[in-house]
């Protein structure tokens, strides 16, 4: 079976397809080397292409033409879950796009949780209003990773965040942005399948936000530890479950989450394979491509599944300007990298270079392989 994934960074996703026995294509931003290598064939996005412009889906749709290959289907990945590929003659594995333009807007992703009396902070308008208390969130409403968002701690940090955010990132402007109550705790996330019928969690998963040691951004996402063991994981579990069929979003989906001390409260909806696949896949077993694509044809893995190990992938960002060679590859191979970027590739400050993935006995014994290898990477490409 031909299957073309597009997304911002394809690499997971094909790999797993891969390993699945799927014959993968991808059309992503990197590139990277083991994208290559799980792929008979790769196109690399356009350097300058602005994925809300007019013109994005027919560049992106006279890549895929130029393949020259009868794909079996088409699987949309972060970044192109709503574009429109009715032009094409291939099934997309995704979800409806009415579905999809509910979660991917928090705004309209918070009128619905408040519908269903699901635990979620509190979103206010916009950011022109005033809030009843700081501090409070300011993010994109549609953007993910965690890249734009900031804390405001009074009236004043409010209006300097909001300059700064537009000032960051030119095509947005005030209406692009929403203001949320800031909670405090611990961010996880749970990873399901769903069917038209019903959605079944697989994995609920640590989050790893912000940490030093992998960036300089405060609210980055930097990765995962799956399973997560704290004790609200079942009932993250139970809510995902409900709002996931009530959504009426298919294949592999998730759901993000900050962990407080009165409970779980939902902070976002992803509509698509997300980050945590290598780990989750680690830990239980699954293979989640295959997963992802049974449950179009309504089959689902079991309910429950236990994880057999720990797993974790941590994301290392840049502090400063990074300029691969091949000498430094071939040092960074000898620690567990995915995402290898290729011999000449230049990042930028702040941007994401590699990733690291370990599995071990517990959480304590991949937190601290996870840190090792990070650290002996960092040294290698900021030398």
């Amino acid at each position: 079976m031909n299957v073309l994934v597009i997304g911002f960074s394809a690499r997971n996703i094909v790999c797993s397809g891969s390993r699945a026995g799927y014959n993968m294509y991808a059309i992503d931003a990197f590139c990277d080397q083991d994208t290559i290598g799980c792929c008979i064939a790769t196109k690399e996005l356009p350097h300058e292409l602005d994925i809300r412009s007019k013109d994005a889906a027919d560049i992106v749709l006279d890549m895929v033409r130029s393949f020259e290959v009868d794909f079996d289907a088409i699987v949309p990945g972060s970044g192109f879950e709503t574009m429109d590929f009715s032009s094409l003659p291939w099934l997309v594995f995704a979800s409806d796009p009415g579905s999809i333009h509910v979660v991917q807007d928090k705004f309209t992703l918070s009128r619905k949780l408040a519908e269903l009396g699901l635990p979620h902070p509190h979103v206010y308008g916009n950011v022109d209003d005033k809030p009843d208390k700081f501090p409070v969130m300011i993010k994109p409403r549609k953007a993910g990773g965690g890249i734009l968002n900031r804390i405001a701690c009074n009236g004043q940090e409010l209006l300097e965040v909001v300059k700064d955010i537009l000032e960051t990132e030119p095509s947005f402007t005030r209406n692009d942005l929403m203001m949320q109550e800031f909670i405090q705790g611990e961010p996880a996330s749970v990873s399901l399948i769903a069917s038209k019928d019903k959605a079944v969690a697989v994995a609920v998963n640590e989050q790893l936000i912000g940490l030093p040691w992998l960036t300089r951004i405060q609210f980055a996402y930097c990765g995962n530890i799956t399973p997560y063991e704290g004790k609200y994981a079942e009932e993250m579990c139970n809510i995902s479950e409900k709002l996931i069929s009530e959504l009426g979003l298919l294949g592999s989906v998730g759901i993000d989450f900050i962990v407080t001390e009165d409970g779980p409260k939902i902070i976002e909806v992803n509509p698509r394979f997300q980050g945590s696949l290598d780990t989750v896949e680690l830990a239980t077993g699954i293979n989640l491509f295959d997963a992802h694509m049974q449950a179009f044809r309504g089959k689902l893995p079991p309910r429950g599944v236990k994880a057999q190990r720990s797993a974790g992938r941590c994301i290392i960002y840049a502090y400063k300007e990074v300029r691969m060679n091949p000498q430094v590859l071939a040092e960074m191979r000898k620690q567990q990298i995915v995402d290898i970027p290729q011999t000449d590739y230049v990042g930028l400050a702040d941007c994401p270079v590699t990733s690291v993935l370990h599995t071990g006995l517990n959480r304590s014994s991949v937190l601290n392989s996870l840190k090792r290898d990070s650290e002996r990477v960092r040294r290698l490409i900021e030398k």
